[in-house]
């Protein structure tokens, strides 16, 4: 059996999972997180469910587990299936962003390290995700792998349903994370963070200086300008590689911590690459986790243009 068809999970856990992302979004901005399990089933596949969402603290770019009670979900679970093949699944929203593994993803996974394999799922409001199963050993051998693979959704239509137990829920599991600060600087802008690199807080050096947000969203315009112009004929290979040059040079000057991602090949197989990206792909950033800062701040607020971008 491929990897890509070993792992699913039913329309009602799904729909549970994108209730909770929801309400955590609606109340709070905030992102939020709990553990599924994953059980084998006698066709050799793994089901994964029993979606709960545990004490945590969470922000609008982070999501912390209280250690203690991830120790009793996993008691519990292992008492009630008994069988030493299953899984926990850490999984995580992140809202109206993508869905992508930051560094503080990553460390998180890292922490589940165990002697075969562990699961992870992020997801997000437009019910994108990424699902990654990490083979950690393979008997006595480390053999560290991640593989972002299929995660089958068992469903006839989209459906979420947020009850009033999971609002109750909600409110008595999830609290704000209670950040320190310190200024850190980045490219001569200057930042808030605090101990956690995820929440950061975008500021200016001065009154002059350039909100990252606003070039964000302006470099999401032109890059989706390019895209539609690309794809329905009306622009050159040769004009778009100008654009992308242009674009790229005005990124330097305002000191933009991103640039437009370059494209080899003949003009119809850039325009077929075009049509399975978003615009927000045509971007490469120097940082992910000020990229997830920025689009969490682009989505949540109306910028107006700035002329000189």
């Amino acid at each position: 059996m491929k990897i890509e068809e070993m792992f699913y999970i039913s329309e009602k856990d799904w729909y549970k999972l994108q209730g909770w992302a929801s309400l955590a979004y609606k109340e709070d901005k905030n992102e939020i997180s709990g553990l599924m399990t994953a059980v084998p089933q006698k066709d050799g596949r793994f089901k994964i469910g029993d979606v709960e969402i545990l004490k945590q603290e969470n922000s609008g770019a982070n999501t912390e587990l209280d250690g203690d009670a991830v120790t009793q979900y996993t008691m519990k679970y292992g008492m009630k299936y008994n069988n030493p093949e299953m899984k926990f699944v850490w999984w995580h929203s992140h809202h109206i962003m993508a869905a992508f593994w930051s560094g503080t993803d990553v460390k998180e996974i890292e922490a589940w390290e165990n002697n075969s394999f562990s699961l992870a799922l992020v997801i997000n409001l437009r019910e994108e995700y990424k699902f990654r199963v990490s083979i950690w050993k393979a008997g006595s051998l480390p053999v560290e792998q991640h593989y972002d693979t299929t995660l089958t959704i068992k469903r006839k239509e989209p459906k979420v349903n947020i009850t009033n137990a999971m609002k109750k829920k909600y409110e008595e599991l999830c609290s704000e994370e209670k950040p320190t600060y310190n200024i850190n600087h980045y490219n001569g802008y200057g930042y808030r963070m605090n101990h956690n690199p995820r929440q950061m807080v975008l500021g200016q050096k001065n009154e002059s200086a350039l909100n990252i947000e606003v070039l964000f969203t302006e470099a999401l315009k032109e890059a989706e300008s390019m895209q539609d112009a690309m794809v329905d004929g009306s622009l050159s290979l040769k004009g778009f590689s100008e654009r992308i040059k242009r674009f790229n040079a005005r990124c330097k000057e305002h000191k933009c911590p991103f640039v437009m991602i370059t494209f080899k090949g003949s003009q119809s197989e850039i325009v077929d690459k075009l049509m399975t990206m978003l615009p927000a792909d045509l971007l490469e950033w120097e940082d992910s986790e000020m990229q997830a800062q920025a689009e969490t701040m682009a989505w949540n607020n109306s910028f107006g243009g700035y002329n000189g971008y």
